[in-house]
């Protein structure tokens, strides 16, 4: 080969390679980012907190987030200055002393329009009545129960409505689903005994929060309760008020709250006959709540598990593992004796808690600041009331004494404000 050639051949090799292309260089892959973990504070309701740890493995599947449950009592909540979780499920009269502290994000409005919320599926009281606070919506539900008499009481109508004369004059009416029993029947009578409308009746004047519990409708209602003996619950086979519950006995009958003959009307100062046939619905003393807190720092995450905890599927499973809920959406009804496993669950029983949940005309415990410490005063003045052989108006009159240094000590303009926002009249402040 003479040298000429090689020399073109070499040429020859020698383009070609530097024509060939260079290797794709390789295309960078985003880091996978790492799933959410979410932490989920769980107040006064140990089985709910037990049925949420069983939920973990079906969101780690839908997600791929950890779940972290932990349990409180009322009084750590009470006594938090922040919430350290990304979601809240409490009492639901805790909505207002939440929102107070600012601890709550009112839910977005793209959520409440969810497939999984549902929001119409909600029956109309919860939807209506148990949300809103203030003009905004800071929590959804796993149930809300209505308070109802439980008992043997005969004397009723056939829509289930008792009659206060079937419980009699007895303060045997207080349950122990309760912390502050007959706190409660107080309220369920005095405000029986008012004109009611649309939840508007309450215990104080909005514009001063000057207390109204000494106002006639309670200090007849606390002279009905109040007898020679002192209020006891040793026995057994007493008319109680409360709400269905899983533990309830196979001998539990229910009822709708009694209505009252006659009402008060405070403008012209005497005693009318009631005028109305509709049920009185009172909410607010049990139920539970869920919210998205505003220490989260994974907002986006923590509504999805909201919508994801209140959807229907998912709430059928949890929410019958509380007492303090019962089924909160129309097409839960069918399904209504997963809260009432017991022969409690009467279909009677089960169309009356639907009747009332689809009602308009309801009573909603005041969610202001303090209200656990109001009850408590009024607990226990009705229990001093025998004891001490004190008149109705005598007890009644201290109660307000006491209610109102609750409300200097926690500010008067502070509670003006919830109380207001609780009874939907913030939107005339200024």
């Amino acid at each position: 080969m003479s040298r000429v050639f090689s020399i073109f051949l070499i040429s020859v090799f020698t383009l070609a390679i530097g024509c060939q292309k260079p290797p794709p260089e390789p295309v960078p892959v985003a880091p996978k980012l790492a799933a959410s973990k979410l932490s989920v504070l769980v107040v006064d309701d140990p089985p709910l907190a037990a049925g949420i740890k069983l939920l973990r493995g079906e969101w780690a599947e839908r997600t791929g987030g950890q779940l972290e449950i932990e349990d409180w009592t009322v009084e750590q909540l009470l006594a938090a200055t922040k919430l350290s979780a990304d979601l809240v499920i409490y009492p639901s009269r805790y909505v207002g002393t939440l929102v107070d502290r600012d601890g709550l994000r009112p839910v977005r409005k793209s959520v409440l329009q969810s497939d999984e919320v549902a929001f119409d599926d909600l029956f109309p009281l919860v939807r209506n009545a148990t949300l809103p606070y203030g003009g905004q919506v800071y929590a959804l539900t796993l149930g809300e129960p209505p308070l109802m008499l439980m008992g043997s009481a005969t004397d009723h109508d056939s829509d289930g409505q008792a009659k206060w004369d079937s419980v009699g004059n007895s303060s045997d009416v207080g349950s122990s689903q309760f912390r502050y029993p007959y706190a409660v029947a107080l309220i369920a009578r005095g405000v029986s005994y008012t004109q009611s409308r649309g939840g508007a009746t309450g215990w104080f004047d909005a514009d001063t929060m000057q207390p109204r519990i000494a106002d006639p409708p309670y200090v007849k209602s606390l002279q009905k309760m109040i007898g020679n003996e002192r209020p006891s619950t040793s026995r057994k086979d007493d008319v109680s008020i409360g709400w269905p519950t899983p533990g309830a006995t196979k001998s539990s009958l229910y009822f709708s709250l009694p209505l009252a003959d006659e009402v008060y009307n405070p403008l012209r100062d005497i005693w009318e006959k009631r005028e109305t046939d509709k049920p009185l619905v009172f909410l607010g003393f049990a139920g539970r709540s869920v919210s998205v807190t505003r220490s989260t720092r994974n907002s986006a995450s923590a509504f999805k598990l909201l919508k994801w905890l209140v959807s229907e599927s998912i709430a059928t499973q949890l929410s019958p593992r509380s007492e303090a809920t019962v089924w909160f959406r129309k097409s839960q009804v069918a399904k209504a004796k997963r809260w009432l496993p017991n022969s409690a669950a009467s279909d009677e029983t089960a169309a009356i808690v639907t009747k009332l949940l689809s009602s308009s005309n309801f009573y909603l415990l005041p969610r202001i600041p303090g209200i656990d410490e109001y009850l408590q005063a009024l607990e226990e003045a009705i229990l001093r009331a025998t004891s001490e052989e004190l008149s109705a108006e005598e007890v009644l009159t201290e109660v307000v004494e006491q209610w109102n240094i609750l409300t200097d000590r926690y500010g008067r303009d502070r509670q003006r404000a919830a109380y207001r926002k609780h009874l939907g009249l913030h939107e005339n402040e200024q």
